[in-house]
């Protein structure tokens, strides 16, 4: 029986040591924090297969000196932290062509078709059911101009064969009657779907992977050393010997990466939530304002706003002009918010082309990422799971995975 070391234990991680399991190996999760407490639980909880439109656009050019001198706006971007990644951040922009993003946009949709399939499979060996709600994604327009603008990116979904509805502001009003009525229009992504507890639903898993003899190694990796019958990794003077490893430590695994040889443009989307203590029903489903990136969401705690995109690193404080900007806006779509119960700073890793590392390292074959999966990686857990499964085991994946190789950079 092969042994396999999974680093990292947010979604991807904790859905590729289970399915690894499932399939015979004897799995090893390795994480020096608790599995799915990290990016994994503090996001806007939402199964969102209809996000396929990458954070490049070609309207970046227009819209770039905005996100350089507004830090409180959906997307910002610090000046001195984009300059020392300057090769980064011209890479990003070279993706930002019409003909690339909709590449981006064709590949994204392909492998986020499958997701809800690949969940349905999980969820019916593991009962988290208590923690999922059907009640459909409503995303909201400020204004006619706001909504008109957003075109592009509409179209684009539907071509890539997202559902959508839309609706008017009487619509919008039956539909959610606590919502203040500050928009003109919104849409309906049909067939979405979100979950009330993250943690709960990641940590139902992890348990059905000890349940099934997996085994956790909750410490931090100081060195990876290739041997000739497969990997071993160091940890606190201590070495484990595995036939293979999968790196999937979200913003953390290009320093892994590296301790391989391989090197990758991976940076950090820094995002942000804003928990309310809303304990009483407000709302049914997943609101996302569009003015200012973030979705409000009815979870077990409260009323979570979670959401934007800040570009400055990992080492960087969070940004108090955000966390305000996030709890003002969010004020004003649902006026009987409560007191603000806490605050949060999370890291999705993001290549410059808005694509997921996926598939066998270039230097060692017996290494394996997943990382990189932005705003998609609690969407994409289950089927990157399933293909990571099918990749160790030397077997090609139904799905095409060529737009994720992992030697794509070089």
């Amino acid at each position: 029986m092969k042994n396999i070391a999974v680093i990292g234990a947010g979604i991807v991680g904790i859905c590729s040591a289970y399915f690894l399991q499932k399939s015979g190996f004897k799995v090893t999760l390795v994480d020096h924090n608790e599995p799915g407490s990290m990016t994994s639980s503090g996001h806007a909880c939402t199964f969102a297969d209809y996000a396929c439109v990458p954070v490049n656009s070609p309207t970046i050019f227009k819209d770039l000196p905005a996100m350089v001198l507004r830090q409180d706006g959906p997307l910002a971007m610090d000046f001195t932290y984009m300059i020392k990644n300057l090769p980064w951040a011209i890479s990003f922009l070279k993706n930002c062509s019409r003909d690339k993003v909709e590449y981006i946009a064709s590949s994204l949709a392909s492998f986020l078709k499958h997701s809800r399939l690949s969940y349905d499979q999980l969820f019916k060996e593991i009962d988290v059911y208590q923690y999922i709600n059907n009640n459909e994604t409503l995303y909201l327009y400020k204004t006619e101009k706001e909504y008109q603008a957003a075109r592009y990116s509409i179209d684009l979904r539907k071509k890539n064969g997202v559902n959508i509805r839309e609706l008017n502001a009487a619509e919008i009003n039956d539909l959610e009657p606590n919502i203040a009525p500050v928009y003109f229009c919104g849409l309906i992504f049909e067939g979405s779907r979100h979950t009330t507890s993250p943690i709960k639903v990641s940590k139902k898993i992890f348990e059905k992977f000890l349940l099934n003899e997996g085994s956790f190694l909750n410490k931090k990796i100081t060195a990876i050393n290739s041997t000739a019958n497969g990997i071993t990794v160091i940890s606190e003077n201590n070495a484990f010997d595995f036939d293979n490893i999968i790196i999937s430590a979200g913003a953390w695994s290009k320093e892994l990466a590296l301790m391989i040889g391989d090197r990758f443009p991976l940076d950090t989307e820094r995002g942000y939530h804003v928990l309310f203590d809303n304990e009483k029903k407000v709302i049914s489903r997943p609101v996302g304002w569009s003015q200012s990136g973030f979705y409000l969401i009815q979870i077990e705690e409260g009323i979570r706003a979670a959401g934007t995109v800040e570009m400055a690193g990992l080492q960087k404080d969070p940004n108090p002009k955000r966390l305000k900007m996030i709890e003002r806006e969010a004020r004003k779509v649902i006026p009987t918010l409560g007191k603000v119960k806490s605050t949060w700073l999370g890291f999705r890793s993001t290549l410059p082309d808005s694509l997921p590392v996926i598939g066998r390292s270039g230097k060692d074959k017996n290494v394996f990422y997943a990382f990189g999966h932005q705003h998609v990686g609690w969407t994409l857990g289950a089927v990157t799971g399933k293909v990571m499964t099918e990749l160790v085991n030397d077997r090609k994946s139904d799905l095409d995975l060529s737009p994720f190789d992992p030697n794509r950079f070089n």
